[in-house]
């Protein structure tokens, strides 16, 4: 394993996407302090939610131009009081090559699919987005690269999307299909407000470590 890569890539203050073993959600965090190889974050309450105990296995992501790398380790220690964190022992790194042009973010956000050989609209769930494609989950069997698919995509900002696109993978579950989706069109104005909507979530991730750095820090132990 290369150690060195936990405290050179998951530095304090660095937004993160977290999940534990027991769940398929991805959660949005921020990294507390890092020693060692040891990582603390955020006792958030969806992981209560999820019933989070020490020696559960949990996976860090962290997504950058080049590279997606996943951290994976053992909850060693839960504080529940403030400042309440998580902390993991990383046992496991694992890279991987980003071949996005532009960047991506882990979302949930609910759509609506349509193929051009059928009048009948599919719910989606849209888990992992960029301006060039995106990932969702389905119990619709949609087929690779044949097939037009028609979106509609339902930001929580009220806005909708619309684009057609083609499936590039999928991965069976035993309730659902896991989609990745390359667009084939686009039109400016969707574009542009799906930028917008990007624009929003980094906004989000300032705010979280503004309130880090001003109201959490000077606390750690």
């Amino acid at each position: 394993m290369e150690k060195d890569l936990v405290y050179t890539i998951l530095k304090e203050g660095v937004v993160v996407y977290t999940k534990l073993s027991s769940s398929n959600i991805w959660h949005q965090n921020i990294v507390y302090k890092v020693e060692e190889n040891s990582v603390s974050i955020a006792l958030i309450t969806r992981y209560l939610e999820s019933i989070i105990m020490p020696g559960q296995t949990m996976t860090i992501k962290l997504t950058n131009e080049d590279m997606e790398y996943l951290f994976i380790g053992s909850i060693s220690h839960i504080q529940p009081q403030f400042p309440s964190f998580v902390t993991i022992d990383i046992q496991e790194i694992k890279d991987l090559k980003n071949s996005r042009v532009f960047p991506r973010y882990d979302v949930y956000v609910a759509a609506k699919i349509k193929s051009d050989n059928s009048e009948d609209e599919h719910f989606a769930i849209i888990h992992d987005i960029s301006l060039t494609g995106m990932a969702f989950y389905s119990k619709s069997d949609f087929s690779i690269a044949n097939e037009q698919l028609n979106l509609t995509i339902f930001l929580p900002n009220k806005k909708e999307i619309f684009a057609k696109g083609k499936v590039i993978r999928k991965i069976g579950y035993n309730s659902y299909i896991d989609y990745g989706m390359s667009y084939t069109n686009m039109q400016e104005e969707n574009n542009n407000s799906l930028y917008s909507y990007f624009s929003l979530l980094e906004k989000e991730q300032d705010k979280l470590r503004n309130f880090f750095y001003k109201s959490i820090k000077k606390y750690l132990p």
